[in-house]
This record gives structure tokens, C-alpha cells and sequence, in this order.
């Protein structure tokens, strides 16, 4: 551990300016897509809503899933696709009408996943029926009618089309499946995933030429992607028996871990796991020059995988709870734009899978934005505060001979912004990866080149640390009740926002320079908002 006697030193220069900040964090994803349109859902909606001027992207499975359209933790059903008893396919898109006027309501745009397979449609053996699904794997398997399939995706982007307008549709993204290299999601070849896809684009395309389509969604086999981008690039399209198929965008998944296992080493997220699969995959598409520069979309990113897992399951799950989870995100989006910015690629955004649950007890552990009585846990704080940040990203310089690292990253870093109006947002955060290291460090924080008309300059200090910005720390403190009085989910709520914990006060740069010291905590992160003062 460091020198908690010797501060770390930190310079923020106005003048040297890394151009526009990206909001990459401006996505959200679940898999209980009926969970969109529930009372808990749409309020979170507006909380979503209210987070910035600029739109969240949304990504849920189950789009075509057949079922009684009520969601269960990894399961739900948008139920478009039937035959009649004469065997005609008949389409009901009232249950997607719910889902997409909530995200559009709140600000909010679909990524559609096209996807799952509806069972009348699924080329899969009959199932046993079971009265909880567990034995229904008909949406994991391709069409036993393609030009079904093709005539699916017409239909309902068609649909969309004549609901929300054209303009509004084109700003959306279509991707075809969910991890398809992933038996858990796909249980067919990457030949039916490649045939899948270009009858989904012959489809598309028919009901919306300018449509934003593409995929894979990768789970993690760079191999499958290789031989995707092969197949839209040279190979034979099964639909139109052209060459190639059209690909508006790529998208994959990165997680911290893998699969936890009972009774084996707990192993903790890592940056530079999501890193090094980004690095993976980027080789691989680097063999398609043609490519190059296609969006990309890491539409689930996320520190661990498992979202529905919880403390019951795994304790070290308690990091979904707490303010490690928070301050793990925010450093994810500094070290994204950092690679991004290295690569000179296009990742439009990265995606936290997480939305909430239902059924299960306060701070389960689950990745979740909520826990129940809609208590925003500390991780909802990170968006919170990312929103803080200005347009024009600073560079954020720290001192050469501050060396202590965390598992190949500075356990102190940051991020620094500026507004137009001259203010500017530093955020600092304190960070261990094994969550094993205790105590706190001094940072000594110089900022140059002040502007002449920020001569006086207010500053506030929000803070997420272990008890501040943090329901989780107040229920515990109540003694971890499972039935809260209304007293205590009041007073837990009271908790649950972005904490100012410094108020404003002034300070007059000397020759544009302002420099002082402050103390940050491990595990936490730190905004400290400079606003210039006027008479």
C-alpha cells in the first residue's frame, strides 16, 4: 500500500484540452423486457429519464420470445408471433407497444434485439410443457421457415415504422440474437446464425432501407466473429444469393469474471479482462479493413457476470450492493475512452446490464439499479455523477513518481471536463481491485491556466464512499431489516442520492493556478464541481 504520508499529485491543465467527452456510459440493459411497462418499471424509467438532455440506449432479450408476457428473473416475452388455426401467422405487438412508449416517454431509445425465436417458428423438438418454463428451449433454436423468419422482422419493423415514424426509427439499432456463439442462448451453428441474418436484413431493409442492422452480439469467441464478418463481407447471402450482406454496426459483451463456481476461488472483476477481450476483438475485426470504421456497440459491459446472482448465491456479491460497484464503473468509462482514443475506433456506448427485480429481498446482490421500495442503490450515483461531467475532456496528469498501482491501472485516477461557461469537473477516485486494501490517501490537486473571468472560482465536493451517497450503508446501520418500517425506507432514502458533502466556497486562483490538498478514502470516487463566480 502507498505512503499515506506522501500525497499523491494530480494536475489539471484548461489548456490541454482532449476534445469532446462521449457519454459512452448512456446505456442500459435486462433480460425481463415485461419489466419495462410494471409501475416499478416505469418510474425507474423516469428516473432513467432524468438522468441527462441526451438519451439512454436500451437493450432487452425476450423481443420475440413466445410466453404469458410476465417476466421472471432472466426470462420474459414479448409474444408477437402465432399461427391461426388455419396455420397463417398472425402478429400482436401490443405487448412491444407497452415497451417501446415507455422508453420513448422517458427519453430512452430501443436497441432491438431480434430475438428469441417464437415458438411457433422454432425448429427445436417439442417441449414438455412445465408449468415454470425450465424445460422450453424453443427460442433458442433458428426458424424451421425463413422466409417466416424474414417476413417477422418486415412485420414489426414495418410496425414501428407506422407507430413512431421513420425519422425516429432510424435513430434505433437492430441486432439480430443475444451471444449466439453461446449454447446457453443459441443452439444452432454460426451457418443458421449467418442464413438468420441475412434473411433478418432482407427483412429489415424492405420495411426500413435506411434501418440499422447488425450484430453478433458476441458473448466471447473471437473465432465467430472472424467467420461472421467473413460471411458479410464475401460470403453467399442466403436471402437475395448475392455477395455479402449488409452490416451497419458490430457488437459484443465484455465481463470482469467469469462463472463462479461453488466451493472454488472467488475471482474479483477486472479491468483488464474487459480490456483485453476489447483488444481481442478489435484484432479480429482489424482482418476486415472494409470495416474499420463501423460503430461499435459493447452492449453489455459489465465488472461480473451473473446478474441475477445475489449474496444468497455468492458473498462476494455483496460488491453489487455497495460503493465498490460505483466507483468499478466509473473508472470502466475512463479506461474505455482511453482505448477507444488509442485505437481511434468508434464504440458508440457500452451497455450496464441492470435494471431490477422483482421477488426477492432488500439488497439481494443481484446487478440491479434499485433493491425493493424503488431504493436507488449507490451504483445509480455513478450515472448520477458521470452527468456532472462537461462537454471538452482535460488531460488528467498524474505525478510520475506515484507508481502504486491496482492489478495495471493507478489505484489514484480520474477524469477531468469543462463546461462552455469556463466551470470544470474534476472526479478523483481511490480505487483497490481485490478489495482488500483499507485506509485513505492524501491527493494534492493542482489546477493551471485558469481563465482571466474564472478569477473566483466556488467548489463543491459529492462524494461515494462507504457510508455517503450509499443506502446500502444506512440499511445496514438500521440493523439490515428484511420488512423496513416506513420510518426506515424514508430515512434509507434519505441516503440514496449523490451526496454533497462539501458545501460551496470560494477560492481566488494566484497567477491562474489553484492548488490544495484533499483526503480520499479507498473505494471511493470523489466530484469536486469548480462553477466561476460572477458579481
Amino acid at each position: 500500500m502507498a505512503n499515506k504520508n506522501r500525497p499523491f499529485h494530480i494536475t489539471i491543465d484548461y489548456e490541454k484540452n482532449q476534445g469532446a467527452l462521449n457519454p459512452i456510459w448512456r446505456s442500459f440493459g435486462y433480460d425481463e423486457i415485461n419489466w419495462t411497462y410494471t409501475p416499478r418499471g416505469k418510474k425507474l424509467f423516469q428516473q432513467i429519464g432524468a438522468l441527462s438532455s441526451g438519451s439512454y440506449y436500451i437493450r432487452c432479450h425476450h423481443t420475440f420470445t413466445s410466453g404469458n408476457k410476465l417476466s421472471s428473473p432472466s426470462f420474459g416475452s414479448g409474444d408477437v408471433y402465432h399461427l391461426d388455426q388455419n396455420g397463417q401467422a398472425r402478429f400482436d405487438f401490443s405487448t412491444l407497444d407497452q415497451i417501446f412508449d415507455t422508453m420513448l416517454q422517458n427519453n430512452c431509445k430501443p436497441i432491438v434485439e431480434l430475438g428469441f425465436m417464437p415458438a411457433s417458428l422454432s425448429s427445436g423438438p417439442k417441449p414438455k410443457v412445465t408449468y415454470d418454463y425450465s424445460s422450453n428451449d424453443l427460442h433458442k433454436y433458428p426458424p424451421k421457415d425463413y422466409k417466416q423468419w424474414e417476413q417477422l422482422i418486415f412485420e414489426t419493423i414495418s410496425h414501428l415504422v407506422k407507430r413512431y415514424g421513420e425519422k425516429e426509427v432510424c435513430s434505433w439499432y437492430f441486432e439480430l440474437w443475444n451471444e449466439p456463439d453461446f449454447q446457453g442462448f443459441f443452439k444452432g451453428t454460426i451457418k443458421d446464425y449467418c442464413k438468420m441474418y441475412d434473411y433478418a436484413v432482407a427483412g429489415a431493409t424492405r420495411a426500413l432501407p435506411s434501418v440499422k442492422i447488425g450484430g453478433p452480439a458476441l458473448a466471447g469467441k473471437p473465432k465467430f466473429l472472424k467467420q461472421f464478418l467473413k460471411h458479410c463481407s464475401v460470403g453467399k447471402n442466403h436471402a437475395t444469393h448475392e455477395k455479402g450482406t449488409r452490416l451497419n454496426f458490430i457488437s459484443f459483451h465484455a465481463k470482469g469474471t467469469g462463472w463462479p463456481s461453488v466451493g472454488e476461488p472467488f475471482t474479483m472483476p477486472s479491468l483488464k479482462a474487459i480490456l483485453g477481450y476489447l483488444e481481442n476483438c478489435l484484432g479480429m475485426m482489424q482482418k476486415f479493413p472494409q470495416y474499420k470504421n463501423l460503430p461499435l456497440l459493447l452492449d453489455e459491459c459489465d465488472m461480473a457476470v451473473g446478474t441475477n446472482f445475489g449474496v444468497y448465491d455468492f458473498p462476494e456479491y455483496d460488491f453489487h450492493n455497495n460503493e465498490y460497484y460505483p466507483v468499478f464503473l466509473i473508472r470502466m468509462a475512463k479506461y474505455i475512452l482511453d482505448f477507444i482514443a488509442s485505437k481511434k475506433i468508434a464504440i458508440n456506448f457500452f451497455t450496464t446490464w441492470a435494471f431490477y427485480y422483482e421477488g426477492k429481498r432488500f439488497f439481494e446482490g443481484n446487478r440491479a439499479l434499485i433493491t425493493n421500495e424503488n431504493i436507488r442503490k449507490p451504483v445509480f450515483n455513478a450515472f448520477t455523477l458521470l452527468e456532472m461531467l462537461g462537454q471538452n475532456r482535460l488531460k488528467f496528469k498524474i505525478g510520475s513518481s506515484d507508481k502504486n498501482h491496482s492489478h495495471n491501472y493507478p489505484q489514484i485516477d480520474g477524469l477531468a471536463a469543462t463546461k462552455k461557461d469556463g466551470s470544470l469537473q474534476v472526479v478523483i477516485w481511490n480505487f483497490d481491485e481485490t478489495n482488500s486494501l483499507t485506509g485513505k490517501n492524501k491527493i494534492q490537486l493542482t489546477i493551471k491556466n485558469i481563465p482571466p473571468h474564472c478569477q473566483t472560482m466556488s467548489i463543491s465536493r459529492y462524494q461515494i464512499d462507504s457510508k455517503n451517497s450509499n443506502s446500502f450503508f444506512k440499511w445496514n446501520e438500521l440493523g439490515a431489516p428484511q420488512n423496513p418500517t416506513i420510518e426506515q425506507i424514508n430515512e434509507i432514502k434519505k441516503n440514496q442520492g449523490l451526496k454533497l458533502i462539501e458545501k460551496k466556497k470560494s477560492i481566488t486562483p494566484a497567477s491562474g493556478i489553484i492548488s490544495f490538498e484533499i483526503e480520499l478514502p479507498l473505494q471511493s470516487v470523489c466530484l469536486l464541481n469548480f462553477l466561476p463566480e460572477t458579481d
